[in-house]
Parts: C-alpha cells; structure tokens; sequence
C-alpha cells in the first residue's frame, strides 16, 4: 500500500513539474513576440520620418523654383511694360495685332469707346478701332488665373496684367453688337470681363468701369 500512493505521489509531483515547464515557455514565447513587435515599431519610425522629411525638402525646393522663375517673369513683364508706355503701342507676335499701349484712361459708354479709338493717333497710326471679343481673349494669359474657394463658392482671380505690358485699368468694351437690318449696331455692348477671363455684355450706354483698348492691324 505505501509503494502505492509514493508512485502516485510521484506521478503527480512529475506531471505538474511539466505543466509548469509548459506555462514557463509559453510566457517566454509571449514575451519574445512581444518585443520583436516592439522592435519593429521602433524600426518603422525613423524610416516614416524620413519619408514627411523628404516630402517637405522637396516642396520647400519646389516653391523655391516658383518663387525664382515668378521673380524673373516680374522683372521681364516690368521691362515690356515701360518698353511699351514709351513705344505707345505693343505689337503681339502671336497675332500681329498692334495694340494701343495704354486705353483710354476713363470709364465710358459703348458709343465713345468706339469713337475714342477710331479718332485716335498714335505713333503716327490711324485706323484705330474696338478689338473684337476674341482679340481681347487673345490678350489674356489663361495660366494667369487660377481658383480660389471662399466658404463654398468659388471665385476666380487674375493674377497678373494683360500682355504687352499693356495698361488697362478695366474691363474693355468690344465691338461685337448685333447689327439690324440697316447694318446699324443695337441691344446690348459686349465687353471683356478680367475677373472671369470670359465674355460678358451690359446696356451700351451704361459705364460700369468699362474703358477703351484699341486696335489695329498693321
């Protein structure tokens, strides 16, 4: 009887001296996972780090160039500007148009900018008359412009001057009306809006800030 219950007592001590090596391994396998884990998250820190580092050097290299080449362009414009105001007129190379350097220098009506140009002189030019609404387009640099939201509408802003270093100090009446039966302009006068680079119209005799740039095929 006492060989007995010493083999069991035995049998018991064995099996939880092996549950214990087992509950031991487990927690140093828990453990170790735990810190590779860990290791790994320190590892992955600098390297993300480093990426929103080099993204920032590079907007900041990218807006450096922008702000370098928009310096230069101001200075280009200012040149053509004064070359232009001395000259009176500018010619634009892409069109052959010659240009009044600087318009009329007043808010008027539809009537007198059109009068205003054909009895101008310039230079020794004549023949001076309103652009059409796509001459004016033709002035207007499209990559100057661009969106700006404000609350939830969004608006558009020139960013800088016509071409040419012309001198406009408002939206420019055209020549475009319509015409009735007898060939005489009647309704609405069309003008150029700068603010939204696109055509717009309003009674002919109504100012409005609208002055008179004019033209001239050479």
């Amino acid at each position: 009887m006492y060989v007995k219950r010493s083999m069991v007592n035995r049998s018991a001590v064995l099996i939880l001296f092996s549950a214990i090596t087992v509950l031991a391994g487990a927690q140093s396998l828990r453990n170790s996972s735990t810190s590779q884990a860990g290791s790994g998250v320190r590892l992955a820190l600098p390297q993300k780090h480093s990426l929103i580092s080099g993204q920032d050097s590079a907007l900041r290299e990218k807006l450096q160039s922008d702000k370098a080449r928009e310096s230069v362009r101001a200075k280009e414009e200012k040149i053509t500007a004064q070359e232009t105001q001395a000259r009176g007129y500018w010619i634009d190379p892409s069109t052959g148009l010659m240009w009044a350097g600087p318009d009329n220098g007043k808010a008027v009506t539809w009537h007198k900018a059109r009068k205003y140009c054909h009895s101008l002189r310039v230079a020794g030019y004549s023949e001076w008359r309103l652009p059409t609404l796509k001459e004016l387009g033709s002035l207007v640099d499209n990559e100057d412009y661009a969106p700006e939201r404000i609350g939830n509408s969004e608006i558009v802003y020139l960013g800088s001057r016509v071409k040419g270093g012309l001198l406009l100090r408002g939206d420019p009446w055209s020549s475009d009306r319509p015409k009735n039966r007898f060939g005489h302009p009647y309704g609405d006068g069309w003008f150029f809006d700068l603010a939204t680079s696109k055509p717009s119209y309003d009674l002919p005799y109504f100012r409005n800030a609208k002055y008179a740039i004019c033209v001239r095929r050479p």
